[in-house]
């Protein structure tokens, strides 16, 4: 897949900015909501899981990260998004997830918090096991984490005990001034939220 040409390039990039607006963006995302059901890949339900329902403390910084200034600037310089799209969040089970909704259709990210890394393992397997066909991110392609992708559009990647799943299967085909495909861009939103990832 192109992006994983590039991935050397986007990379360093995203890790040479450094991030420093990552903790002061969270607080800027959305509110999300505790009672709405989360996004899922069409004609899918999100993975079971054994972790305990949602903490009143709600998301922990790295997951507002995704609903966050920073990441909706990428997806506005990735997708040339006009008009700038609307976000809206939901926290249910330990599983933030953030909608973009563009003129070109929606991308969904999430982040699911494990209690532990055997958990944090399972979900990511139940997760693989849920989209079919993938393809393993190995070595620099993961930014060294395990994870994979598939040609639909979902990159899902595992660091400590929370995994992200970026979904832009809502997406056109061909997306942003560079006409990405729906993997690429899936791929090039997670390489981002990674570089700056503090993993807590």
């Amino acid at each position: 897949m192109r992006a994983l040409k590039l991935f050397a390039a986007i990379a360093t990039a995203a890790v040479m900015a450094g991030c420093a607006s990552a903790k002061a963006a969270a607080p800027a995302a959305s509110a999300p909501s505790s009672a709405a059901p989360s996004s899922a890949a069409p004609g899918s339900s999100a993975p079971s899981s054994s972790a305990p329902s949602s903490s009143a403390a709600g998301p922990s910084v790295s997951a507002l990260m995704v609903c966050g200034t920073e990441i909706a600037g990428d997806v506005n310089t990735i997708l040339a998004a006009s008009p700038a799209p609307t976000k809206t969040s939901t926290w249910s089970d330990h599983l933030y997830t953030c909608t973009y909704h563009l003129a070109s259709g929606t991308l969904v990210l999430s982040v699911k918090e494990s209690p532990d890394a055997a958990s944090a393992n399972t979900y990511l397997a139940a997760l693989q096991h849920q989209l079919g066909s993938t393809t393993a991110l190995t070595g620099s392609q993961g930014l060294g984490f395990p994870g994979f992708q598939n040609a639909a559009g979902n990159v899902v990647i595992l660091k400590d005990d929370k995994t992200l799943h970026v979904d832009a299967t809502g997406l056109s085909a061909a997306s942003g001034p560079s006409k990405l495909s729906r993997a690429d861009v899936a791929y090039e939103i997670a390489t981002d939220i990674l570089g700056c990832w503090t993993g807590k």
